[in-house]
């Protein structure tokens, strides 16, 4: 009886197992010509430096965090609008944390943490004007900047892109273009 239980079990394993596999390549050819797709943005370490500048429109905001009377409001992987409201009614822009790949935040005790081109950075944010670096956690996520609005769409469909090149600097974004004979789909 337990052998044939046994059986029946490795028996019903084996087809869950090979019913998994889908025939066929999951993968398009790659196209011989030009076709439509993502080349990444690239910036030195310098140039994707955190850094506080002038306070520029909103274009894409994201999260928005309260911290004091100030609005910190995220611009999808660009950075962070500060915004005094002590006004709710009228709030007036302070200035724009530049931080490539942002899309998360959070604050407490003066310090902000952000996701910033895969590491994890704490600032002290004590003085808005003279904010400090106080911690990075180095490759704390291996994500990249999305590509754009439809970033959601490409996960779904399936992209061709230009594959990354370390050598040229960090991604800190992505345009959409025609490539000729791209060599990555995702």
């Amino acid at each position: 009886m337990i052998r044939k239980t046994i059986k029946l079990f490795l028996f019903a394993a084996l087809g869950l197992v090979l019913s998994g596999c889908p025939p066929g390549d999951p993968y398009p050819e790659f196209p011989v010509d030009e076709v439509e797709g993502y080349k990444p943005v690239y910036a030195t370490d310098a140039e994707a430096s955190i850094e506080f500048q002038e306070a520029r429109p909103l274009k894409k905001p994201g999260k928005i965090y309260v911290y004091g009377k100030y609005l910190l409001v995220n611009e999808q992987s660009q950075g962070i609008h500060v915004i005094d409201n002590t006004d709710p009614s009228a709030p007036k822009p302070v200035g724009f944390l530049r931080v490539y790949g942002n899309v998360d935040m959070a604050v407490r005790n003066n310090v902000l943490y952000v996701d910033h081109i895969g590491d994890l950075v704490a600032l002290q944010i004590t003085d808005l004007n003279n904010i400090q670096e106080i911690s990075r956690i180095s490759s704390w996520s291996n994500d990249l900047p999305p590509a754009d609005d439809s970033a959601l769409e490409w996960e779904r469909r399936g992209r061709y892109f230009e594959c990354v090149d370390p050598e040229k600097g960090k991604v800190i974004g992505w345009i959409l273009t025609t490539l000729k004979k791209p060599e990555c789909y995702r």
